[in-house]
Protein backbone atom coordinates (compact mmCIF):
# COMPACT_ATOMS: atom_id res chain seq x y z
CA UNK A 1 0.00 0.00 0.00
CA UNK A 2 1.11 3.25 -0.89
CA UNK A 3 1.93 5.94 1.49
CA UNK A 4 2.11 9.16 -0.88
CA UNK A 5 -1.03 10.08 -2.40
CA UNK A 6 0.80 11.70 -5.49
CA UNK A 7 -2.04 12.40 -7.23
CA UNK A 8 -2.50 16.19 -6.35
CA UNK A 9 0.78 17.17 -7.53
CA UNK A 10 0.40 15.42 -11.01
CA UNK A 11 -3.19 17.07 -11.11
CA UNK A 12 -1.17 20.55 -11.25
CA UNK A 13 1.11 19.01 -14.12
CA UNK A 14 -0.97 17.24 -15.81
CA UNK A 15 1.37 17.52 -19.67
CA UNK A 16 4.49 16.66 -18.11
CA UNK A 17 6.01 15.16 -15.20
CA UNK A 18 9.18 17.16 -15.65
CA UNK A 19 8.00 19.57 -12.88
CA UNK A 20 6.42 16.88 -10.77
CA UNK A 21 9.66 15.43 -10.46
CA UNK A 22 11.57 17.95 -10.08
CA UNK A 23 9.67 18.59 -6.86
CA UNK A 24 10.00 15.75 -5.50
CA UNK A 25 13.46 15.28 -6.45
CA UNK A 26 13.38 18.56 -4.36
CA UNK A 27 11.78 17.23 -1.36
CA UNK A 28 13.95 14.21 -1.24
CA UNK A 29 16.95 16.33 -1.19
CA UNK A 30 16.19 18.68 1.33
CA UNK A 31 13.70 17.57 4.03
CA UNK A 32 16.09 14.82 5.40
CA UNK A 33 18.22 17.93 6.39
CA UNK A 34 15.32 19.68 7.81
CA UNK A 35 14.51 16.54 9.63
CA UNK A 36 17.78 16.17 11.21
CA UNK A 37 17.95 20.41 12.35
CA UNK A 38 14.52 19.28 13.99
CA UNK A 39 16.30 16.12 15.26
CA UNK A 40 19.68 18.48 16.82
CA UNK A 41 17.38 21.32 18.09
CA UNK A 42 15.15 18.81 19.73
CA UNK A 43 17.88 17.44 21.63
CA UNK A 44 19.05 21.37 22.60
CA UNK A 45 15.80 22.29 23.32
CA UNK A 46 15.74 24.96 21.28
CA UNK A 47 12.22 25.28 20.64
CA UNK A 48 12.46 28.58 17.45
CA UNK A 49 14.57 25.91 15.49
CA UNK A 50 12.41 23.11 16.18
CA UNK A 51 9.33 25.45 15.04
CA UNK A 52 11.26 26.83 11.81
CA UNK A 53 12.57 23.74 10.27
CA UNK A 54 9.13 21.80 10.77
CA UNK A 55 7.35 24.79 9.46
CA UNK A 56 9.58 25.00 6.17
CA UNK A 57 8.62 21.33 5.24
CA UNK A 58 5.23 21.81 5.93
CA UNK A 59 3.95 22.66 2.32
CA UNK A 60 5.17 20.21 1.08
CA UNK A 61 4.45 17.46 3.23
CA UNK A 62 1.05 18.91 2.79
CA UNK A 63 1.22 18.69 -1.08
CA UNK A 64 2.59 15.41 -1.63
CA UNK A 65 -0.25 13.43 0.41
CA UNK A 66 1.52 11.94 3.04
CA UNK A 67 -0.71 9.76 5.42
CA UNK A 68 -2.90 11.84 7.90
CA UNK A 69 -0.56 10.05 11.10
CA UNK A 70 2.46 11.75 9.36
CA UNK A 71 0.68 15.24 8.90
CA UNK A 72 -0.89 15.30 12.62
CA UNK A 73 2.40 14.81 14.18
CA UNK A 74 4.37 17.09 11.77
CA UNK A 75 1.49 19.83 12.77
CA UNK A 76 1.80 19.07 16.74
CA UNK A 77 5.63 19.27 16.78
CA UNK A 78 5.15 22.53 14.81
CA UNK A 79 2.19 23.51 17.37
CA UNK A 80 4.07 22.75 20.46
CA UNK A 81 7.33 24.29 19.45
CA UNK A 82 5.56 27.41 18.36
CA UNK A 83 3.38 27.81 21.47
CA UNK A 84 6.18 26.19 23.85
CA UNK A 85 3.39 24.11 25.67
CA UNK A 86 3.95 20.52 26.30
CA UNK A 87 7.29 20.49 24.48
CA UNK A 88 8.11 16.93 26.21
CA UNK A 89 5.50 15.41 23.71
CA UNK A 90 7.82 17.02 20.42
CA UNK A 91 9.65 13.66 20.84
CA UNK A 92 7.57 11.27 20.45
CA UNK A 93 5.93 13.25 17.76
CA UNK A 94 9.46 13.67 16.07
CA UNK A 95 9.71 9.50 16.17
CA UNK A 96 6.99 8.74 14.55
CA UNK A 97 7.17 11.48 11.87
CA UNK A 98 11.14 10.73 11.22
CA UNK A 99 10.12 6.89 11.24
CA UNK A 100 7.22 6.92 8.68
CA UNK A 101 10.06 9.51 6.42
CA UNK A 102 12.25 6.69 6.23
CA UNK A 103 9.24 4.86 4.35
CA UNK A 104 8.25 8.28 2.25
CA UNK A 105 11.32 8.50 1.04
CA UNK A 106 11.71 5.27 -0.12
CA UNK A 107 8.74 5.81 -1.77
CA UNK A 108 9.23 8.51 -3.75
CA UNK A 109 12.75 7.76 -5.24
CA UNK A 110 10.65 5.03 -6.71
CA UNK A 111 7.86 7.30 -7.96
CA UNK A 112 11.31 9.36 -9.51
CA UNK A 113 12.84 6.58 -11.05
CA UNK A 114 9.01 5.25 -12.70
CA UNK A 115 7.97 8.66 -14.06
CA UNK A 116 11.67 9.39 -15.18
CA UNK A 117 11.11 6.04 -17.75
Amino acid sequence: MKLCNLDYLKSITPKSNAFAIQMLKLFVQDTPEAIKNIDAAIKNSNWLEVHKNAHKIKPSVLMLGLPQRLIDSLLAIIEHAKTEKDTHKIARHFFNFEDGMKKVFIELNAAIEEMEN
